[in-house]
């Protein structure tokens, strides 16, 4: 190719999500496929998020309101804070590249934890190279190492990202944990504190959501979605929540136009119906105790998960094991690209997919 290419992209390995339900069918010519790759709520929206929906499919031939003005603030009354202190973005990736790219000066790096969301590596490298991201090692418990990231620390880590509850893996640190790490990093390192999974946390008296914290020091941004538990996967909708300053030099460095107006009426309409989280989370609950039980049933370490997916290990090649679960119907993920070429992860869905996958998982090992 004679066109040059920047160097870190050509550094880059895509993101590669989940096969699509439709690419399967097609391909292996099946009549039912279950797809529990990606995380995603199984429930669909509820009829006032989807008449909310409706209402606005009439204005789309008008740009969104740039800065999510009604969004931003209902996100902040929500939350108890201030909407100077919110920012709304297509999904918390687009925010991830936002911090990079207002932060990260040359010759300053990323740090995070090995096994953990790709879209912090992505991100780093696309803006200074390979260079520029540092991982630091998990144990053998799955949990993020809090004192393996703060020894790696030194004048060149400007920002440090942690997914908590951790994602592939499901595991979640304890709030004195967290609260003992913000303390002591000095406050030239911008922590983010990935949330995307906070809502499915089982014991919240044990977690720490960062808000507070983000709120009173100036080196604190968390992170939220409406991916998950909102079921809005489908429109690309999250925020950061941090304080004035930081959330100004963000609005720097946003697009334009960043977040649809569909996006924005859905989410509101979603913080709105406290009744379907409820349900969305007791249905996670049941069936995820029940998928985790099946697993351990035939013989296959489980990581125990504060989220709605379970980390599993198959004890057989991952990628034979992918393509004969692909071929019998079902899409899970293999983690490879995560770092973790052993394990596999599967989200919990409707009872009747999570029985589907394990007569399959059976029948193919």
């Amino acid at each position: 190719m004679k066109i040059t290419i920047n160097p870190n992209v050509r550094d880059l390995t895509p993101y590669k999500p989940g096969s699509p339900i439709e690419e399967i069918q097609r391909k292996y010519n099946l009549e039912k496929v279950v797809k529990l790759a990606s995380n995603e709520n199984p429930f669909p929206v509820p009829k006032t998020v989807a008449d909310a929906i409706s209402k606005e499919i009439f204005h789309i031939n008008l740009y969104p309101d740039s800065d999510s003005y009604y969004l931003g603030h209902r996100i902040a009354e929500y939350n108890g804070i201030d909407a100077e202190n919110v920012i709304v973005g297509a999904g918390s990736v687009e925010i991830i590249r936002m911090i990079v790219n207002a932060f990260l000066m040359p010759g300053q790096k990323v740090l995070t934890s090995e096994k953990t969301f790709l879209m912090y590596k992505v991100a780093a490298v696309e803006m200074g190279g390979n260079a520029a991201f540092v991982e630091a090692p998990m144990g053998d418990d799955y949990i993020i190492d809090l004192d393996a990231l703060y020894r790696l620390i030194d004048d060149q880590i400007k920002i440090i990202f942690i997914a908590n509850p951790n994602n592939p893996t499901g595991t979640m640190l304890p709030k004195q944990e967290m609260i003992d790490f913000i303390e002591k990093v000095p406050e030239d390192k911008i922590i983010v504190l990935d949330n995307a999974y906070h809502e499915y946390v089982g014991s919240p008296d044990n977690y720490a959501d960062g808000i507070e914290e983000a709120l009173n020091r100036e080196n604190i941004i968390v992170l939220r979605t409406f991916s998950k538990i909102y079921s809005l996967a489908g429109l690309r909708v999250g925020c950061g929540i941090a304080n004035r300053e930081i959330i100004s030099y963000l609005n720097r460095v946003k697009a334009p136009f960043n977040v649809s107006r569909i996006a924005q009426a859905a989410a509101m309409a979603s913080l709105a119906n406290e009744d379907f989280v409820h349900q969305s989370l007791r249905l996670n609950s049941k069936n995820k105790e029940k998928l985790l039980h099946r697993l351990q049933q035939l013989g296959l370490r489980v990581i125990p998960s504060e989220t709605n997916f379970l980390l599993f290990f198959p004890q057989t090649d991952t990628t034979v094991l992918n393509q004969r679960l692909l071929e019998q119907g079902v899409i899970i993920r293999p983690l490879h690209a995560f770092g973790v070429p052993e394990g596999m992860r599967v989200t919990v869905g409707f009872a009747e997919d999570n029985d589907f996958f394990i007569e399959k998982l059976k029948k193919v090992i």
